[in-house]
C-alpha cells in the first residue's frame, strides 16, 4: 500500500512550510531515512520559465529553501538543477528566486545539460532515452513540482516535473514524436519516472494554478504540501481533490494500464489529513480533445474541424519570438507582434501557449471540446 502525507499548510513562512514539510516527512522515516551523510542530493523544482514566484508557475523558493536547510542538516549535499523550456538558465533561477536560495545556503544551482543516453530498463517502452547527465550521477533525488494545471496533459505534478531532466532542446523533439497521442507522451513521463527513481515527491500546492496552465493560468490558494514515494500515487490523489476525472488524465490512464504506481485510492494510506479535507470545489481544469479521436488517415479531419487550436492575440504579443523558437513542428512565425500559424504542420501539442510570456496565445475550440463542455465533461 502507497502512502501519501497530505499537509495543511497556509503560506510561504519558512517557519510554517518547515512544520509542514516535517510533518509530512516524519510518514516516510525522516529527512535522515532518505539522505545519509556525504549524499550528493539533486533538487528538482518546476523551473519551467522565467517567472516570479507569486505568478505560480514555478516551485515557491520557501519549499527549495527548507527542504535543502533539511538535507544539509542530515548531512548531504543538496545542489539545485533543472532544464527550463525556454529561456536562460541564470535568468530563470534568478527571477523565480532560487538564485537566491542557492546563494544563502551556499550550495550549487545547477542548469541540467549533457544528455545521456541510458539503457533500457525491463519495464520501460521507450528505448532511447536520454536524460541529463547531473541527474543520473546524483545519489538522491528529491522530485518538488509545483501544484497546476496543463493544457496538454491536463495536470503537471509529480511525475511529469521529471521532464524538466530532459536537456531543453530534446524536450522539443519528443514533443513533436509523441504529437498529440497523450497516452503515448504520458508513457514516456512513466519511463523517465521509473529511471530517475526519486526518492520521495513533495509537491508545492500551498499556492497552486488552474485554468490554461502551467505558465498562463490563474493562481489559486490550496493551502497543501503533500509528499510521497510513489509519486503515481501521489499524482492520483491531487487529481482527486481537484475534482479531476481520472478518465481524461492521461498519466492516470497510462500508469493503471502499465500498472505503475498506485492508481486505486482505496489502496492509498493517509496517515494525516484525507483528501476529502482539501477538496477544491469549481477548480478550472482543462477539457482535452486530442487528434487520436479518429484513425491516423483522417488527421487533416480531426485537426481542421475536431480539437482546438492556437490562435495569436496581437495586442497582447510581446514580439519576442518564444513561441517560434519553442515549436517543435516549425509552426509558427512571428513578425512585427503579428502571428501566423501554419494549421497542417501544427501538432497541437500547446507548447506556444504554455511558454508565451505575454499570454497572447489562446484557443479557438474544436468541435470535440464544445461538445465536451456541453455535457459537462
Amino acid at each position: 500500500m502507497s502512502t501519501v502525507a497530505l499537509v495543511r499548510c497556509e503560506t510561504y513562512a519558512e517557519e510554517e512550510v518547515e512544520a509542514a514539510i516535517k510533518a509530512a516527512l516524519e510518514q516516510f522515516g525522516g529527512i535522515k531515512s532518505l539522505v545519509k551523510p556525504g549524499a550528493k542530493v539533486l533538487l528538482k523544482p518546476n523551473l519551467l520559465c522565467a517567472r516570479s514566484p507569486e505568478k505560480c508557475v514555478t516551485t515557491h523558493p520557501a519549499i527549495v529553501s527548507v527542504i535543502a536547510r533539511m538535507v544539509l542538516d542530515a548531512g548531504g549535499k543538496p545542489f539545485i538543477g533543472d532544464s527550463p523550456a525556454i529561456g536562460s538558465f541564470k535568468w530563470v533561477a534568478a527571477k523565480s528566486g532560487l538564485e537566491q536560495v542557492a546563494r544563502k545556503l551556499n550550495i550549487e544551482l545547477v542548469e541540467l545539460t549533457h544528455p545521456t543516453p541510458i539503457p533500457p530498463l525491463p519495464e520501460t517502452k521507450f528505448k532511447k532515452i536520454t536524460i541529463a547527465a547531473a541527474a543520473l550521477e546524483a545519489d538522491v533525488v528529491i522530485n518538488l513540482p509545483k501544484l497546476k494545471t496543463h493544457s496538454q496533459m491536463m495536470l503537471t505534478l509529480g511525475v511529469k516535473n521529471l521532464f524538466g531532466t530532459v536537456v531543453a532542446q530534446r524536450k522539443a523533439e519528443w514533443h513533436f514524436l509523441a504529437g498529440m497521442n497523450r497516452d503515448t507522451f504520458a508513457s514516456l513521463l512513466l519511463d523517465i519516472y521509473l529511471t530517475i527513481k526519486p526518492k520521495i515527491t513533495i509537491i508545492d500546492g500551498v499556492w497552486g494554478m488552474e485554468g490554461y496552465g502551467p505558465s498562463n493560468g490563474i493562481p489559486r490558494k490550496i493551502n497543501l504540501v503533500a509528499a510521497a514515494i510513489d509519486a503515481v500515487a501521489l499524482d492520483t490523489t491531487i487529481c482527486y481533490l481537484l475534482g479531476g476525472d481520472f478518465d481524461s488524465f492521461p498519466l492516470y490512464r497510462e500508469a493503471r494500464a502499465r500498472n505503475i504506481g498506485e492508481t486505486d485510492l482505496g489502496r492509498i494510506d493517509f496517515p494525516l489529513k484525507y483528501p476529502a479535507d482539501f477538496k477544491q470545489s469549481n477548480f478550472q481544469i482543462p477539457i482535452l480533445d486530442s487528434l487520436a479521436v479518429l484513425p491516423p488517415v483522417f488527421n487533416w479531419v480531426a485537426k481542421k474541424y475536431l480539437v482546438s487550436k492556437p490562435v495569436h492575440n496581437k495586442k497582447s504579443c510581446q514580439d519576442c519570438g518564444q513561441c517560434m523558437k519553442i515549436c517543435p513542428a516549425k509552426a509558427i512565425e512571428v513578425q512585427s507582434g503579428k502571428g501566423k500559424f501554419f494549421y497542417e504542420r501544427c501538432i497541437r501539442c500547446y507548447c506556444c501557449q504554455e511558454i508565451c510570456p505575454g499570454d497572447a496565445i489562446h484557443f479557438k475550440p474544436g468541435l470535440l471540446v464544445r461538445f465536451l463542455s456541453h455535457f459537462h465533461r
